[in-house]
């Protein structure tokens, strides 16, 4: 037979059960709560971080405009764009560098066209093909004009001929025919 359990172990194993009583309320309500208010304390600290960075920032803001401003003023100033407030205005431009350049480095100019302006980007680029003629060494200095001279302009899709292959000499500098697409871009209108 059983005897009576003394008074000290139900006293123990009373106390036994309200310490893992209070250690489940504790895991099931407070503990999530705690947990969920050092996570908030931490984003709120972030968040704050992050405001003053913000601020540091938009208070920059106009001198950032400022030279927004100059720097476009440079570049429109600069040269390295067509000029023009049209495609076509840019493509007469383009014309008017192209028979420059032939015409003062020792080439002929035979034909100019306009090729259509399309969207590159926020850019729009504008270009022409066009056929001149020229010997070997007037041909390398017109394509090094285009390419190194202050307006950016791109040589694409170049085609040279020996226009008289069969009857030159060793000693002759053949006359060469070349067709190439020339372009360059429009500067793109800067939004403030």
């Amino acid at each position: 037979m059983m005897g009576e359990v003394p008074p000290a172990v139900r006293r123990a194993a009373a106390l036994g059960l309200l310490a893992v009583m209070a250690a489940a309320i504790y895991m099931l309500t407070l503990g999530p709560l705690v947990t969920s208010y050092r996570a908030a304390s931490q984003a709120l600290v972030e968040a704050e971080d992050l405001l003053a960075r913000y601020r540091r920032v938009a208070a920059q803001r106009a001198d950032l405009a400022a030279e927004l401003a100059d720097l476009a003023a440079r570049q429109a100033q600069s040269g390295v764009y067509l000029p023009g407030d049209t495609d076509a205005l840019a493509a007469a431009r383009l014309q008017e560098i192209v028979n420059a350049t032939v015409e003062s480095n020792g080439g002929r100019l035979r034909s100019i066209q306009m090729l259509p302006a399309r969207a590159d980007g926020q850019f729009r680029r504008v270009g022409v093909r066009m056929q001149m003629t020229g010997n070997i060494t007037a041909v390398a200095r017109i394509l090094y004009a285009f390419e190194a001279g202050k307006t950016i302009l791109f040589v694409d899709n170049v085609d040279i001929n020996n226009r008289r292959a069969r009857r030159a000499r060793e000693d002759e500098d053949p006359e060469l025919l070349i067709r190439l697409d020339l372009y360059g871009y429009v500067r793109p209108e800067v939004v403030g």
